[in-house]
This record gives structure tokens, sequence and C-alpha cells, in this order.
């Protein structure tokens, strides 16, 4: 008797089992707990054996033990069903045995697979075929010993990649038999943000790192962000600008004209501002920047400032404006009249040349040369009613501006202008009489030279007076002829 039930398996594992039953029984009906003595008496076993199918139940998770002082206290473990876990669980849950048997797996594995429940259960991993998803890398996903923190790439079918964390939990079943739960959770769409943030970071420091500005972050009025250019502005490393205060780099007399601006703009926010101020490089020298600060209210407040180095252009500029005074200086101070011509029009007539006509800078500029006004290319256009009381009084009858120089003149005038190339070698010269302001004719010498700058062509006529010399010269000449009449 004794040999014909235990030869055979099946009964045997029955057997094991109807046990294990009759001991969750006993402890469900004592949900307070018992000890292996209770459960021993209530089932009529011994305690060895009891406590064998104990360890079994306490294994495999399905019973609880306290212990209180010498005595061990068996309650029922309060398990959730494994098929509930893997009907609400979001994650994608497997789990097979050590043969790599699937036991169970739920619906988003099997969507992800695309394949059927029945196509899974109780078949080897090593032998699923499925149309989206390459069953090697669930494999490997599997049988892995590597870090289970790293992600997983699983590459399916006109979808791109999937990416998922990993966790690999060991279980044990209720027949004592071993096998691993894997879950993955799909992480693709935030690994994906992650890694177009990371590109478009790397693609910002790029561009800050290569741009002829000076950049500044600020987070909170701290500085996060400085590119290598700022560095060869200021001479400071990122590190000694994170340390120090950022006004410290300013001018003494400039700072508070920063704090006001930015106080007052920031009012205003996000419009960007601007300022031009002076820096204290680490080497003690002084530069000019141009400065222009947006800021950016999200969850944290960040400021971005833009450095430009105008020195050279204020030192180009200062330059400048003290070349354009020195000329001044010459232009009024020559005992010539001048004038400088661009594009048809009088851009620049100094005091001798309105003391030798009569007529302001600003009149001789509305006048033009040969009428009242020329046009952008220098050729004569319609007399304009006069604009301004000062050329209302020097005005002809028909209310037209009058010409300073004759209409005989005007064609040889125009043609000397005209023929002044700025390769010429020497001045072009003339000499005509003009009509002064108060009706008054003059008798003037002029030289014509021309300059191109950059495509512009610049004409400067000198004009001297030479009335005086040429009424001596009359007189003379006069005088001249009475004497060989006389000789006659």
């Amino acid at each position: 008797m004794y040999q014909s039930i235990y030869s055979n398996p099946n009964a045997m594992m029955q057997d094991y089992q109807n046990e294990l039953a009759l001991i969750r029984e006993a402890l469900r009906k004592n949900p307070l707990g018992m000890s292996v003595t209770e459960i021993a008496k209530v089932l009529g076993k011994s305690k060895n054996t009891i406590g064998r199918y104990l360890d079994i139940l306490l294994i495999t998770g399905q019973v609880d033990m306290r212990a209180y002082g010498m005595a061990k206290v068996f309650t029922l473990s309060q398990r959730m069903p494994l098929s509930a876990m893997l009907s609400y669980a979001n994650e994608l849950i497997m789990v097979v045995d050590e043969e790599l048997r699937i036991v169970d797996i739920n619906e988003n594995f099997l969507n992800l697979l695309h394949i059927s429940r029945e196509e899974t259960i109780g078949k080897n991993l090593v032998y699923i075929r499925t149309p989206d998803v390459d069953v090697r890398e669930l494999l490997e996903t599997i049988t892995e010993d590597r870090d289970t923190s790293a992600p997983v790439t699983l590459h399916v079918k006109e979808k791109g990649e999937r990416i998922f964390t990993r966790k690999k939990i060991p279980v044990v079943f209720d027949d004592g038999s071993k096998g691993t739960t894997i879950i993955l959770e799909d992480m693709t769409a935030h690994i994906l943000a992650e890694r177009e943030i990371r590109e478009s970071e790397e693609r910002f420091r790029m561009m800050a790192e290569n741009i002829w500005d000076g950049i500044i972050i600020l987070e909170h009025d701290t500085v996060v962000f400085a590119n290598r250019r700022l560095a060869e502005i200021t001479g400071y490393t990122l590190g000694e600008l994170q340390s120090m205060d950022t006004l410290a780099i300013f001018v003494p007399e400039d700072q508070a004209k920063i704090k006001k601006k930015f106080h007052d703009d920031d009012l205003h926010a996000p419009q960007p501002c601007d300022i031009l101020v002076r820096i204290i490089r680490k080497d003690g020298a002084h530069r000019f920047v141009y400065i222009r600060k947006t800021v950016l209210q999200a969850e944290k407040t960040f400021q971005f400032i833009i450095m430009t180095d105008v020195t050279d252009i204020k030192s180009k500029e200062t330059e400048l404006a003290m070349s354009e005074e020195r000329f001044r200086m010459m232009a009024e101070n020559i005992q010539d009249g001048l004038i400088i011509v661009e594009q048809g029009r009088i851009v620049f007539a100094n005091r001798r040349i309105s003391e030798i006509t009569g007529y302001s800078d600003e009149e001789l500029k509305e006048m033009g040369i040969y009428t009242s006004h020329t046009g952008q290319n220098g050729r004569k256009q319609p007399e304009q009613p006069g604009k301004r009381k000062g050329m209302q009084d020097g005005m002809k009858a028909g209310g037209k501006i009058p010409r300073i120089i004759p209409e005989e003149e005007h064609e040889m005038i125009e043609k000397i202008i005209h023929d002044a190339k700025p390769d010429s070698e020497a001045p072009v010269e003339f000499k005509v009489w003009i009509v002064r302001k108060d009706g008054t004719r003059m008798f003037t010498h002029g030289k014509v030279t021309a300059a191109s700058h950059d495509g512009l062509v610049s004409t400067y006529i000198i004009i001297t007076d030479i009335t005086e010399f040429a009424k001596r010269e009359k007189i003379l000449q006069e005088r001249i002829e009475i004497l060989q009449r006389l000789i006659k």
C-alpha cells in the first residue's frame, strides 16, 4: 500500500497540496495566529511535519511569522493575487520560471509583443515569435546580470525604439519552484525628452562658446553660466564670477546707473533692457561694454545678460569725432569759402562762404549750387517757393529763390564740377561773378577737387573773393588804356 501511493508523483503532489490547504484553512479560522503546536493539535499531525509545511508556506509568502519570546505565531499573509497585480499595473509585467517558460503576462506586455495570451502562456520565451519585437532583446533583458537600473531599449517595428527601466524580482511559486518577474516601465517619452534637452543644451553651449559676445546667465542672482568670451572681456573665470558680486566688475560711477536702469526695466519685464557702461578688467584696464538684459520668469527667475565689448568702436567714434572737430575748426578758420557737395547737394558750407555770399549755411544747403534745389543726381530741379523768412528777403520778383551764379555761367560751372574726378592730379579752376543776397555782385576765384570714399564722391569747392583785386586790376587797365591813348 505504501509503495502504491508514493510511487505515483501526481498522487504525492496532490497529497502535498492538500496538507498545505488544511494548514491555510486552519489559519484562516484563527486570524490572530496559531503556533506550530496548536496547528499540529488541530490537524492531528506531528509538530515536525507541520513545521516543514509551514517553512514551505513561509518561503512562498503564503504565511507570515511573528516571534513572541521562544514561541512562533503564524498567520495568513495578506497578499494580492498576481493576476490582479498584472491587470491593474501600468508597467509591462512577465513572469517566467527557471526554464524561461512564461507563467503569466499582462495585457500591456502582450500589446507590445503584438501576440495573444494563448500564444505565450506555457511557452518558452526562446521560441516565441513576434512580428514587431526582436525576442532576443527580451532574452538579454531577462538573462543579463548587469545593473537593473540601466535603461533597456527594444526596437519595435514601425514605431522606432522604446526605452524601459527594468526590474528583476525573484519569486517562489506555490510548489516551491523558483522564477523571475520582469517589470518594464516605459520611459520612452521621458528619456527622449531628456535627450532632446541635452541636445538643445549642447547646441546652446556650442553657440554660446563661439559668439563674439559675452554671456552671463543668473539664476536667482547667482551666476550659473558664463561663456569663454566673457572671460576674455572681463579677465575673470566662471568660478571667480560666481564667487563675487556681479556689479563689482563695473566702475563705481556706473554701478548706481546699472541698478536704476535694471530695476526700472525689471518692472516692465519681460521687455529686454540695454545700457552702455564701463567695466574694470581683472588686470585693471577699463573697457566700454554694451549690455542687454532679458528676464525670464518661470519656476525660477533667470536673467540672460549679453555683454558686447565696444571699446574699439567707442575709440573709433571718439577719434572720428575729434577728426571731425579738427576738420571743422580748420574749415571755419581759413580765409577762403568752402563748400562740400555730395550727390548733388551741399552737405557743408563754412562761415567764410556765408560771409562771401550773404546766405546762411542752411540757406545755401536749401538753395543748392545752381538754383534753389538740385536733385540727387546733381541735375537742376524746378525752383520752389522759399520756406524761410531769411530767404524770402533775398527773393526776386515772381517769388523764386535767386540764383547765386548768373544763369549764363551755369553750364560752365556744372561742367567743371562734373569733370572734377577723384583721380585728378590738379584742381579745376574757374573765375565767375556771383550775386550776393543783398544783390551786389562779387568776383570769385574757385578751385574744384573730388575724393571718393566707399563709392561716395565728395566734391570740394574752394571760393576766394577777388573782387577788390578785380577792381584794382580794372582801374589799372583803364589807366594803361588812357596812357596808351595819350602816347598815340
